[in-house]
């Protein structure tokens, strides 16, 4: 068997330690569930990453980064208030909702962790400026009044994950059907049409 180059290791452990967070969650995650999905001992990891904290922040930046992409590929081509409906199916498609818990978790711990919050802070910009610019292309496209694109882009991506939140309580009301139905009244409500 070929020997990883130092780079592929790397992101062979963010990879297993990626997988660790998204099937046990943030909190229960740690080194021996990648030790033991790769077949290594812990020294192998603390090589790449001094501490669980820098390992486990590069597993919420890729997992984020992850589904930017899928989103962004996504909604490429389409017209922009489709793209933005596409965006709202796509935000309650998380069956068993381990991305959410994974993006509200790592939320809740950014304001302990400092990696942590780096990477949440980036990719909530990103997020905001993929939402931005769905708005932007349906304005342009649908001749819409002029809207606050920025604001509008904070409002739907906090109305995200406020829902995201709900849906996540055992026996919530808000089910990813209804969600569905109050991003996609709030997106039409921000484009300033009738819902």
């Amino acid at each position: 068997m070929a020997r990883l180059s130092g780079a592929e290791r790397r992101r062979q452990i963010v990879e297993a330690a990626t997988e660790a967070v998204l099937r046990r969650g943030l909190a229960q995650a740690a080194t021996r569930d990648v030790t033991k999905a790769l077949g290594v001992g812990s020294g192998l990891l603390h090589h790449y990453f001094p501490s669980w904290a820098e390992l486990r922040a590069e597993a919420v930046r890729l997992a984020a980064r992850r589904e930017i992409d899928e989103v962004q590929a996504l909604v490429a081509g389409l017209p922009g208030l489709e793209a933005l409906e596409r965006l709202a199916d796509w935000m309650v498609e998380d069956g068993d909702m381990r991305h959410w818990r994974l993006w509200l978790n790592a939320q809740d711990e950014a304001h302990r962790d400092d990696r942590l919050a780096q990477v949440m802070n980036a990719s909530m910009a990103e997020w905001h400026q993929l939402i931005a610019d769905l708005l932007v292309r349906t304005g342009k496209k649908r001749g819409s009044q002029r809207i606050d694109t920025e604001a509008a882009a904070w409002r739907l991506a906090a109305l995200m994950d406020g829902l995201a939140g709900a849906m996540l309580i055992r026996g919530s009301r808000v089910t990813p059907a209804k969600a569905r139905d109050l991003m996609k009244t709030q997106l039409l409500l921000e484009l300033g049409r009738k819902a």
